[in-house]
């Protein structure tokens, strides 16, 4: 804007009460301005500075910031499209709204109407297409977020606004000037998609907002806020960037409404945000996002203590565009942060999503369809380390995480129960007639970029030239993560040729510990560490010199394991006068401490065992005569060679990981989270760790004792005062212990009060605290579904809580079970583990798996009668096929009643217990549409279990069976009443038997009748 054009300013400023302050004198740049009433007519300055947030004894609006582009000398302020009033929507003294704090709801949208036409190196016009008039001043240093209409520069981002280099990106802006109507001006010079060759672009969008980052920031940090901070329906509040609300211990926080039309909204404002590290490594962010966004990526930074009771409802829009990268570069954010090591934080956080979509839904509407880069992905649901309290023996209260409505995400969730049992989760939709979403956006995840533009610089350097990929897509934590040192994840292929592109732990190993200078990364440019050979290149084993290190084995006169070259098949090298073709190739890796301890070497940085190099194992056409050291091959005819023309290849291909499939998770938790799922359909693999929160005892006890030994805890989470429990579950043996001393969790001596112990307990009995473990666990109504929301029968849960198993085991509670209620879904059991879950179904639930393994139960318990369908079978022509079968175990005494079930699949029985199966029937298999007329099987056969009492019996089934083991007589008893033997897929007669039938004692045993 240019300084010398007089500027118009006009301020309200109200206090709390909405009483007009009067304004004694007014000090700006330095210049003392007076009322008229004083001074006459006098010209002001306006100035927005949402920086720093006014006090909160008075509103403060700019309601214009007008270039004075005509002779009036007016300075009657001419208010156009004010901030709207709101009242108090309570009428208790219990409320604020965002308006008291500077908040102001100003947000435009315009779909398919707006051009761009840059008009020097720093600006560019935004024009309206349509016939109206719909600028006017109050647009004024509001922010713009357009589409994406910016080919950004390759230079890294270090200062200034923040863009996402080399990528065809949304870049912000802010408004300048109004000229008219129709047309205003913003701070940021957009190219219209290109670099080299700039233009102007035409229907477009733009979103106009106001900044209420700092508005937020300013009514939760105040010491006068009230509970609620409420707002009108419909009202979107903008925020370039994460808003950071810091929540003392002992806190109440509300975000309230009237109830009706659609919630109010904060929308981030982060689209295609770069938070990329300059090389890569994932360490750091870059200035210039900090200068443009904050330096926040949390929206509820939580106290590491204290009952902290949060109820958002209002809906969170989540930012619009969003970069598909492998793992860094893109702000993904996250609603609830506790840092803590140790949280004793507890009371219920709830987060409402009702509406995620809203501006794609807006977008369509407008548009008719939805641009390319639009994601709406939500931030991650939280990061924590626990919470809860206890009272030094069990705990008294939650620290309750509750999601409701859906969560569409490329990383839904990761909280961690890592220091008690105090930490509660729930997913909770409204009804199983109307189930909440839980999606994992695997679409939004990119593992693989195709129809890229790549350029061998030289033999090790390359460059790509595309609109929708840089190099920063692909940085993640196997490649160039700052401590990727693993084998090789990432390759690009060119013209069908595949080449690795390997990780720190190659790099590291040639030039030193935390090296840079090597891969030399930057958006367009990278190096590699296999280099693409030439004729004339030799290839030798040169230990002196690693950089020239490029043969490390020889595992037969036919087979070498080539370094740092990028070997196909088909490719020429010769020794001693002898031309030998390369057959086949494939990558393989070793530690740095198997490749020094192969070539003798004595280094001490080599003695690591978590650091890996890649290599490429060949197999030659016929032997070579001579040893490792004395072998120099000398390159004939490379595969690759052609590619060192210095020209562009089209078509080509960059990828991560080791098949078809992208990196995360729909939840990362851990087996002591207490994990409520209702009425919820989900897509994605909930995966967790064990970290069990309890030690074996390390030798025997008994007699007077004031100490035990304990293996390594893994945490400081025992302390004096403490009462824990000396256990031996298998036994049943039980004592209380109170704890004299801190515990610092390494494996020694845990100081007790003294105490005589009325039984011995023997070594690897169990210390544990009663408050270090879940108390539930359950999935009522919850069903798999695809990306697009269609029924999924191939997912997988990976949580185990042994802790609430032991937690059965110590309190004798049946109810401390694994409960799972109706439903799509799939459990299967780690038979090794020493407490695994049991599992209690009820309502019927249809259990199905991944196809690549057969899932196991282990004593599942049906407390209603009403059966479990097991599995799932798919076969249609041109599509995937599907059949994922059940297996049970039953141990040793146990009676499992599994009448009234259903077989989607074959089922597998074995163990040493009972099996009750009334009124067993099975599905038809269906083959192309068509019913096969046939069903399904129980298969009887060992695998986990040798069966040595084993007993089936039911009345009034329907199934086939199949013994597929040969037991001996007497070790598996059947007696089946009125059944009939179904035919079977892989069973036509409806039963065959490994057994020998021919024993006179078999019809003792096996009883079936019709």
């Amino acid at each position: 804007m240019s300084q010398d054009k007089p500027l118009h300013l006009s301020i309200e400023l109200n206090s709390q009460d909405g009483i007009p302050v009067k304004i004694a004198s007014l000090m700006i740049n330095g210049e003392e301005f007076l009322p008229k009433e004083i001074a006459g007519d006098s010209e002001t300055i306006p100035l927005e500075n949402p920086h720093n947030p006014l006090p909160e004894v008075a509103i403060v609006a700019v309601t214009s910031l007008t270039p004075n582009n005509s002779d009036s000398s007016s300075t009657e302020p001419k208010p156009q499209n004010p901030a709207p009033v709101i009242e108090n929507l309570v009428g208790d003294s219990n409320s604020n709204t965002l308006e008291e704090f500077g908040g102001n709801a100003f947000y435009r949208q315009f779909w398919g109407k707006l051009s761009y036409n840059s008009i020097d190196d720093k600006r560019t016009i935004v024009s309206y297409q349509g016939n109206e008039d719909v600028f006017d001043q109050s647009f004024v240093g509001k922010w713009l977020e357009p589409s994406r209409i910016h080919k950004c520069s390759p230079m890294y981002p270090s200062n200034g606004r923040n863009y996402f280099p080399s990528a065809l990106a949304v870049v912000y802006s802010r408004v300048l000037e109004v000229r008219d109507g129709k047309n205003l001006i913003v701070d940021f010079s957009y190219n219209g998609g290109s670099f080299s060759n700039p233009s102007q672009v035409t229907d477009q969008d733009g979103t106009f907002f106001f900044d209420n980052k700092f508005a937020i920031e300013a009514w939760a940090s105040s010491v006068n806020r009230k509970i609620n901070l409420i707002a009108k329906s419909g009202l979107i509040y903008g925020c370039l960037g994460f808003p950071k609300i810091s929540v003392a211990p002992d806190s109440v926080i509300k975000f309230k409404w009237t109830g009706d039309g659609e919630r109010p909204a904060i929308h981030l404002m982060v689209s295609d945000g770069f938070t990329g590290d300059e090389h890569g490594t994932g360490d750091k962010i870059p200035e210039s996002f900090r200068e443009t966004f904050g330096d926040n990526g949390k929206i509820f930074d939580l106290p590491g203590c204290g009952r902290v009771e949060i109820d958002f409802d209002w809906q969170l829009l989540p930012p619009t565009y969003a970069q598909k990268v492998v793992q860094y570069g893109t702000p993904t954010g996250a609603i609830f942060f506790d840092g803590a090591a140790l949280s004793t934080q507890y009371g219920l956080k709830r987060f409402s999503n009702f509406d995620q979509f809203r501006i794609k839904d807006q977008m369509v509407k407008g548009l008719g369809f939805v641009r390319p880069g639009v994601s709406c992905s939500m931030p991650n649901q939280g990061y924590c380390n626990g919470g809860g309290i206890h009272d030094g023996t069990d705990v008294k209260e939650f620290c309750t995480y509750r999601f409701e409505g859906d969560w569409f995400a490329k990383d839904p969730n990761n909280m961690k129960a890592r220091t008690s049992g105090g930490l509660r989760l729930e997913w909770i939709g409204k009804s199983p007639e109307s189930p909440g979403r839980f999606v994992e956006l695997e679409s939004q995840k990119a593992f693989k970029f195709e129809n890229l533009k790549l350029k061998f610089i030289s033999n090790f350097e390359i460059e790509v030239d595309s609109p929708d990929f840089t190099w920063f897509h692909l940085a993640c934590q196997e490649w160039t993560g700052g401590t990727s040192t693993g084998s090789e994840y990432t390759y690009i292929e060119v013209e069908g040729k595949r080449i690795g592109l390997n990780s720190n732990g190659d790099f590291w190993l040639v030039n030193g510990e935390g090296d840079l200078i090597g891969r030399s990364f930057s958006s367009k440019k990278v190096r590699l560490f296999d280099k693409i050979p030439a004729p004339g290149n030799v290839i030798k084993q040169d230990l002196q010199n690693l950089k020239e290190c490029g043969l490390i084995g020889m595992i037969s006169e036919t087979q070498f394991e080539v370094w740092g070259w990028v070997i196909q098949p088909e490719d020429q090298i010769s020794f001693a006068g002898e031309i030998f073709t390369v057959k086949s190739t494939e990558r393989k890796w070793k530690t740095w401490d198997q490749f020094a301890s192969q070539n003798a070497l004595t280094d001490p940085k080599l003695k690591r065992g978590d650091r890996k190099i890649t290599y490429t194992e060949i197999k030659l056409d016929k032997p070579v005569s001579g040893t490792l050291g004395t072998v120099q091959f000398r390159v004939e005819k490379s595969e690759c060679q052609g590619l060192l023309d210095g020209q562009f290849r089209e078509k080509c291909k960059a990828g991560w990981g080791i098949g078809n499939e992208a990196p995360g998770h729909l939840m990362y938790i851990d087996y002591n989270v207490n994990l409520i799922l209702q009425n919820v359909d989900i897509h994605g693999m909930i995966r967790s760790t064990a970290r069990p929160l309890w030690s074996e005892t390390t030798k025997s006890h008994s007699g007077s004792i004031n100490s035990i030994s304990v293996n390594a805890l893994g945490a400081q989470i025992w302390n004096k005062g403490d009462k824990l429990l000396l256990a031996h579950p298998e036994s049943g043996k039980l004592q209380q212990v109170e704890l004299s001393e801190n515990f610092n969790g390494n494996r020694g001596d845990v100081s007790i009060i003294p105490i005589n112990l009325s039984v011995e307990f023997p070594q690897d009995s169990l210390l544990v605290g009663m408050f270090s473990l879940p108390l539930e666990a359950r999935f009522e109504h919850v069903r798999f579904i695809n990306e697009d929301l269609s029924p999924c029968y191939s997912e997988r849960i990976d949580y185990r809580p042994q802790g609430l198993r032991l937690r059965q085991l110590l309190t004798n509670d049946s109810s401390n079970r694994v409960q799972i209620k109706g439903g799509r879904i799939s459990w299967y059991s780690n038979l090794e583990n020493r407490f695994e879950p049991e599992i209690e179904f009820s309502e019927m639930p249809q259990l199905v798996n991944t196809k690549s393994s057969v899932p196991i139960l282990l004593n599942p318990i049906v407390n209603d009668n009403k059966g479990i369908h097991f599995g799932y079978q798919f076969k249609e022509s041109g599509k995937e096929e599907w059949f994922i079968a059940y297996r049970i175990v039953v141990s040793k005494g146990k009676s499992l009643d599994l009448s009234n079930s259903v077989l989607g699949a074959d089922l597998y029985l074995e163990g040493n217990g009972e099996f009750i199966l009334d009124h067993l029937v099975s599905k038809n298999y269906i083959d192309n549409s068509r019913d096969s007329g046939v069903g399904f099987s129980m298969v009887i056969q060992d695998k986990f279990q040798r069966s040595d009492s084993l007993l089936l019996r039911g009345k009034s089934g329907n199934v086939g069976l199949m013994v597929n083991s040969a037991y001996p007589i007497g070790a598996l008893k059947i007696d089946f009443q009125n059944w009939e033997l179904r035919p079977g897929l892989f069973n036509g007669g409806g039963f065959q038997s490994a057994q020998n039938q021919n024993d006179p004692r078999y019809g003792e045993f096996i009883k079936i009748s019709k």
